[in-house]
């Protein structure tokens, strides 16, 4: 069984400004909402009125979901030959659909590919190999050097990054100003930040809503290994952890003192908002994100102006940042259309009416000819600046961790949960994650 072909129709393409208030958001919820009821099926069905039918799969939310609709719309209007069956959910459900497809040999023609799962998929004959068609089909050399090797495996390239992100400090200026909390000007340590959500929790507990300082940062894995950077070491060795069960005590720790005085939002409200930003509804001041999730968090109803910082760092010359593939785009091995996937694949890469479409939504754009596409400018600019602003302090982008990664990071989250429900110990988890670790890397 396919797919359905379901997506909304959409007008001419617009300014990033200009979809945020043209986009039929209603409409194409809905349209899509259809895809998420439908059941996975099996890639390369018979063609579907003398056209080529190929599957495109995403995880994301309804913003990136318009964004992508509009994108395949143009690739379709390009290529008349070729149909394009889109569907999309949730992170979890996205990759829970993926490992029963893969089980089978009936993975999506072409799919977003996350850096923690490259390994996984692509070390086990799941992902196509992608070299044959670079040079011809797929255009790599817009690419920064340093970045295509994240999506190769073993010197063979099995997924193509389409943008970047690092991580930043968000901070809400307007509620900062509202409860009587400077914003910083200078980077801060470790303490100082954790001072910092003290001081706004302190300054919002009587507010309606009740504003706390941020979420429990300690619950991001990527955040973790960028600490671990910092103390001049690193999540993986080769096939073998670089840090001790020590090193991941003291991560943990942080964030209890933090949960028992009332800084972080207590997991219990977390919950309550599923799929609503506690930044963008003004009920966190702060919060370490992924800065292209600026555009996102700043459609929420109370988002205010929203600023990006530096993460914390107790020396500012060893920041631990780096450049990671915020989205890669794969095909996969089971497709009986090889060539026409490549061509979806390179146009989500380097087309410039997709740069103008996303924006910086996905990231900034790994392909200089998308990014040549649109004139940066609002909350762009702002994620570009951003960006252009660590280049003295990054290292280069990190290879595809270690098959099993996103299995570690999975339970490095629900241990981090749990810790922050209080139903374990820091030593309790910290011995769980381990042992897991043991096991997945071992295998």
């Amino acid at each position: 069984m396919r797919r359905p072909h379901a997506r909304a129709t959409t007008g001419p393409t617009v300014s990033a400004a200009g979809r945020a208030t043209r986009r039929a958001r209603t409409a194409v919820a809905g349209a899509l909402a259809v895809v998420l009821l439908t059941a996975g099926c099996s890639s390369g069905d018979a063609d579907a009125g003398g056209k080529t039918v190929i599957d495109f799969t995403w995880w994301g939310d309804v913003s990136r979901a318009e964004r992508y609709e509009e994108a395949v719309a143009v690739f379709e209007k390009e290529n008349p030959d070729i149909d394009v069956r889109t569907s999309y959910g949730a992170w979890d459900s996205y990759w829970s659909s993926r490992n029963v497809e893969a089980a089978s040999g009936n993975l999506p023609d072409v799919m977003q590919m996350d850096i923690a799962y490259v390994t996984e998929y692509g070390s086990t004959g799941r992902l196509a190999p992608l070299d044959e068609h670079i040079g011809s089909t797929i255009d790599v050399s817009t690419l920064p050097d340093t970045l295509l090797p994240t999506g190769q495996i073993d010197g063979t390239t099995v997924a193509i990054p389409t943008s970047t992100a690092t991580l930043a400090t968000m901070v809400n200026t307007d509620l900062f100003t509202e409860l009587g909390v400077d914003v910083p000007t200078e980077p801060l340590t470790w303490d100082e930040y954790d001072t910092l959500l003290g001081d706004l929790a302190t300054a919002g507990a009587s507010g309606d809503p009740t504003v706390y300082g941020s979420v429990d940062y300690t619950q991001i894995f990527w955040l973790f290994q960028i600490w671990l950077g910092q103390q001049g070491k690193t999540m993986f060795d080769g096939d073998a952890l670089g840090f001790d069960e020590s090193d991941l005590a003291t991560w943990w720790e942080r964030a209890q003192p933090l949960h028992a005085d009332g800084t972080f939002m207590p997991p219990a409200r977390l919950t309550q908002l599923e799929g609503v930003d506690a930044l963008g509804i003004g009920e966190t001041a702060s919060e370490i994100s992924w800065d292209n999730f600026l555009v996102r968090f700043s459609e929420g109803s109370r988002s205010g102006t929203l600023e990006l910082l530096q993460p914390p760092a107790d020396d500012p010359d060893q920041s631990g940042l780096f450049l990671k593939p915020s989205l890669l785009l794969s095909v996969g091995a089971n497709t009986e259309h090889p060539e026409e996937s490549a061509k979806l694949v390179d146009f989500l890469t380097n087309s410039p009416e997709v740069g103008e479409i996303f924006g910086m939504s996905r990231g900034v754009p790994s392909s200089s000819s998308a990014i040549e596409g649109f004139e940066p400018e609002g909350l762009d600019l702002q994620i570009l600046e951003y960006e252009q602003s660590l280049e003295p302090y990054l290292t280069s982008s990190p290879p595809p961790p270690v098959s099993g990664f996103g299995t570690l990071e999975s339970t490095f989250v629900r241990l981090s949960e749990e810790l922050g429900y209080g139903t374990m110990t820091v030593d309790q988890a910290v011995e769980q994650w381990f042992a897991e670790a043991e096991s997945v890397l071992a295998s």
